[in-house]
């Protein structure tokens, strides 16, 4: 099976083209930050990096020669200590930890590592520590805001994560959108909700995943066909054993009856035999009924038999069966002494059938005729009957399972014989044919069999 061919790509490429995308998000960012910082500089509203160093450079004279100390004159990005001739801290905004590192500084500019500048006055020394980063212009954001790079940074980085994150989320979301015809196939199948429409992706990875699942669909559609048919055969089988179990019953009952009529022994015998002999007919029917719902009853539940031996028990029961309604039963068969392994329940049920059927299309006091042919492995059996024939109808739909004509039967009629005739016949590569005698005098129904080689007896 072959999906609709659309514009599709590889897994590879998909996350390849995400990367890039990924990619192209970051460095935009990163260009964007740069261009941000450098306008912010040059317009004033962030300070350089070296401005401190830079200013302080510019006025140093200024500062120096200030009388009184105007502590204006130290940008208030930098801190500032006075001290006096002793190095004794007068006045400023240093820390203890500053005054001390300030002191080493006054005494060996050398030795320390933070960055001061020393500033002689008349009669003091003025020491400012600067620092050598960006900050804002403005005293209040300044003082909200002292370490600008750091803030500048967690910027950077939570629109960086957003990035990220706003990149996988639209990367999951096209993964389940391609994603989202195998998820509905799967569970499709598991409800085996079996439909043939075909879905693609555009993820060759996902087509194949497609295509797989498709043939699993079409494999379990079949398997579930299979499944249907044989609970159908089988529940077809149940009911037309059901329905000839009806057959040993009617003989035995009318039987039963002439019992209750008849004063010579030699005839009760007689009746008791047939009586018996269907007594056993119906508990092979019950095993075979037991069986079905077991799955057991086949073609392969076969057994030797000769065709005479066969087409005896048929006949000796098609004669109960008319003895019943007054209608007499002309045979013409030969002896058939080949062996045979077949299923000699499952072909004499099915013929059975179809003499029962032309017993209730005959009138009482008409005759049945039963013709039997063999040759080579081929056995037609043919059944004339004298009554009414097939209506139109008939003719189409007598084989379809439970079709009846209940106008054309004397009795209640299930719609099996022809039917389950007919698929015995078809198990041994045979088939069932009816047709009407000329200007409706009565029908004839043909079965044709190829059963297997015999072995002629010697």
């Amino acid at each position: 099976m072959e999906l609709k061919k659309n514009k599709s790509t590889t897994l590879f490429w998909l996350f390849l083209k995400q990367l890039l995308w990924l990619s192209a998000c970051i460095l935009i960012e990163i260009f964007a930050f740069i261009l941000l910082l450098n306008l912010a500089i040059n317009s004033g509203f962030i300070l350089p990096a070296n401005y401190s160093e830079h200013y302080l450079g510019m006025n140093k004279d200024v500062i120096s020669k200030s009388e009184p100390f105007d502590k204006g004159l130290i940008p208030f990005t930098c801190k500032y200590g006075l001290f006096d001739l002793d190095e004794n801290y007068l006045t400023g905004n240093f820390s203890e930890d500053i005054i001390d590192d300030a002191k080493e500084f006054i005494k060996d500019g050398k030795k320390n590592n933070n960055l001061f500048i020393l500033l002689e006055r008349a009669n003091e020394y003025c020491v400012v520590q600067y620092d050598i980063s960006a900050h804002f212009s403005s005293p209040m954001l300044h003082k909200l805001f002292p370490k600008f790079e750091m803030m500048y940074l967690i910027l950077f980085f939570i629109i960086f994560i957003l990035i990220v994150i706003n990149s996988a989320l639209h990367f999951g979301r096209k993964l389940k959108k391609e994603l989202k015809p195998v998820l509905e196939e799967i569970g499709q199948i598991q409800n085996r909700e079996l439909n043939m429409e075909r879905k693609t992706s555009k993820i060759n990875e996902f087509n194949k995943i497609l295509l797989s699942l498709y043939d699993m669909e079409a494999a379990l559609s079949q398997s579930l066909k299979m499944e249907w048919e044989t609970e159908q055969k089988r529940k077809s089988n149940i009911s037309a054993l059901a329905h000839d179990i009806k057959t040993p019953l009617t003989v035995i009952k009318g039987n039963s009856e002439l019992i209750l009529e008849e004063d010579n022994i030699t005839e009760i015998y007689e009746l008791a035999h047939i009586i018996n002999g269907n007594s056993d007919k119906i508990e092979r029917y019950i095993k075979l009924l037991i069986d079905e719902t077991k799955d057991n009853l086949t073609k392969g539940n076969e057994e030797k038999t000769t065709l005479t031996a066969l087409l005896n028990d048929i006949i000796k029961e098609s004669e109960a069966m008319c003895s019943l309604k007054d209608i007499e039963l002309i045979t013409q068969n030969e002896t058939l002494e080949a062996e045979i392994a077949l299923n000699k329940d499952l072909l004499e049920r099915a013929i059975l059938n179809l003499i029962k059927n032309a017993i209730e299309y005959t009138a009482s006091r008409k005759i049945i005729k039963l013709y039997c042919e063999y040759q080579n492995n081929k056995l037609v059996i043919s059944i004339e009957d004298y009554g009414k024939g097939f209506t139109d109808e008939s003719l189409k739909y007598a084989k379809d399972q439970f079709y009846t004509d209940k106008t054309e039967r004397n009795e209640e009629h299930y719609g099996l014989g022809l039917y389950f005739a007919s698929n015995v016949a078809e198990e041994y590569n045979g088939s069932v044919t009816y047709y009407n005698k000329p200007n409706k005098t009565g029908a004839v129904v043909v079965f044709k069999a190829v059963l297997p080689e015999s072995n002629e007896r010697v």
